[in-house]
């Protein structure tokens, strides 16, 4: 582990998330809370990724000292040393590269087994969703995992001695019994079966080969299968009636939101999305959502909701709000930031007049994690946040890094424009003339909104200013 100096506000989120959990598994030593050492009346900027990875590589060994005591963890430095260059690796730049997790080893010994525990980051605090266990050979041979990530193990793997699994249970509706049983053969998952009422009855079979599903058999499955088909053909119309007809079977036999309730619903709404049938469309959401199972698997159907909100009826309280939970449940899922949903949240909260929130939500994204495409939108909302609370300096030099990246054609005449109200307001008047004209030779229809602007009020007092507002009035009259 290298010894790299960043920016304190890049880390140290993740610093105080370790703290935190300290406290939440009552884990005590004598860390900092806040990575901030005053000296001299200052604080340091900097904060070394090595510091991190330490507080990471302890923190897991007084947890697995504390709560799994059956297993040992290295206390000898070769030990050690061996653990964090062959194990655990260099968990802050994960964090800094958009990975929000990060797992731990308990010692490995001649003839001891081994647990590998992994953590992912849910709000401020880390907490385990997932428990690897290996026999004295080094065989994995057990996964217990938190899928929907509240607190309970709720998918067990079980292993064969080539390492491929060979059963999976899960509980997906969280009522404390198992309902789904993946099996495999050859290391192939060859058959799933549901009873999800738990009534004893498999109401739903499905066949995989070459590990896609080939067939399902049960309730509602003749009218879903009848459904593909006429997607497939483009009869939409006749798809979604045969989808529906489907939902309302399975319904009959299991009442209660499933997975399969779930999968249906969404592409009842991928349909209705597509139609541009949006009263429809958002009645369904309404239902999708209406179902705690479909928590896990709603990462598709909000994507649709929050991009129908934001761009379509430009609703943007309700799409910053859908495009929050998004965020939050892709984080959940993946363990990691979603770059596009974090711009779209801050486009949003930017539209809703929201420019702090805005702000927060880029500063979560690495700029040099992103190619230069979605860098253009980072620097670009940046600038147009910043300059939103008059801060203009700023503002300045995050459009001028949009400018050189380059955008889309439709982009660069408000990118202009931004960059010459920025310069006018910090005193780059040449500067503030040269974008002002390059703004009005890509769009004219700029100009109303720039005259009624007191920071372009030198540009119009000039020749070249004078001159372009009497083309557009001159314009606008012929047309009128």
């Amino acid at each position: 582990m290298f010894c790299f100096p960043l920016s304190a506000n890049l880390l140290e989120d993740y610093w105080k998330a370790v703290q935190n959990t300290k406290e939440k598994f009552e884990i005590s030593d004598h860390s900092p809370k806040r990575f901030s050492f005053r000296l001299g009346g200052e604080i340091p900027g900097i904060l070394h990724k090595e510091s991190l990875n330490h507080e990471v590589f302890w923190f897991c060994q007084k947890y697995l000292d504390k709560y799994h005591t059956n297993y040992p963890y290295p206390r000898f430095k070769e030990d050690i040393r061996s653990h964090l260059t062959d194990l655990y690796g260099d968990p802050a730049q994960n964090f800094l590269s958009g990975k929000l997790s990060f797992s731990c080893f308990s010692g490995w010994k001649e003839g001891s087994s081994l647990l590998k525990l992994s953590f992912f980051l849910n709000e401020e605090e880390f907490f385990p969703y997932r428990w690897d266990y290996y026999d004295s050979k080094g065989q994995l041979f057990l996964t217990e995992e938190d899928e929907t990530k509240n607190g309970k193990k709720d998918s067990f793997t079980y292993y064969s001695q080539s390492g491929c699994p060979k059963e999976i249970t899960k509980d997906k509706n969280d009522f404390g019994a198992m309902d789904e049983w993946w099996y495999f053969k050859n290391c192939q998952l060859v058959r799933v079966e549901y009873d999800s009422n738990e009534n004893g009855f498999r109401e739903r079979i499905c066949h995989y080969e070459n590990g896609k599903e080939s067939y399902c058999e049960g309730v509602g499955e003749k009218e879903e299968r009848e459904a593909i088909e006429l997607e497939s053909h483009q009869k939409f119309t006749e798809a979604l009636k045969a989808y529906r007809k489907s939902l309302k079977e399975y319904k009959k036999e299991v009442s209660n939101g499933t997975s399969r309730t779930c999968s249906l619903l969404k592409k009842i709404a991928n349909i209705e999305y597509n139609e541009r049938d949006f009263v429809s469309f958002t009645k369904t959401l309404d239902e999708f959502f209406s179902y705690r199972a479909c928590e896990s698997d709603s990462l598709d159907v909000l994507i649709y909701k929050s991009y129908y909100y934001l761009y379509v009826i430009g609703d943007y309280k309700t799409a910053k709000d859908s495009y929050q939970k998004t965020a939050e449940i892709y984080r959940k899922t993946h363990g990691e930031i979603s770059p596009e949903i974090l711009m779209n949240l801050a486009y949003s909260q930017f539209m809703d007049k929201d420019p702090n929130s805005c702000l927060a939500s880029l500063e979560k994204l690495n700029s040099r994690r992103l190619t230069a495409y979605p860098r253009f939108f980072l620097f670009y909302y940046r600038g147009s946040c910043e300059m939103s609370l008059g801060r203009y300096e700023d503002a300045y030099t995050n459009l001028k890094r949009a400018q050189i990246l380059g955008g889309e054609r439709e982009f660069l005449p408000v990118v202009y424009y931004k960059l010459g109200r920025a310069s006018f307001a910090t005193n780059r008047e040449q500067e503030g003339n040269l974008w002002t004209h390059q703004a009005l030779l890509y769009d004219f229809d700029l100009m109303e909104q720039m005259d009624s602007d007191p920071f372009f009020e030198r540009f119009f007092e000039s020749p070249n200013g004078k001159t372009h507002k009497r083309k557009y009035y001159l314009n606008k009259q012929k047309k009128q």
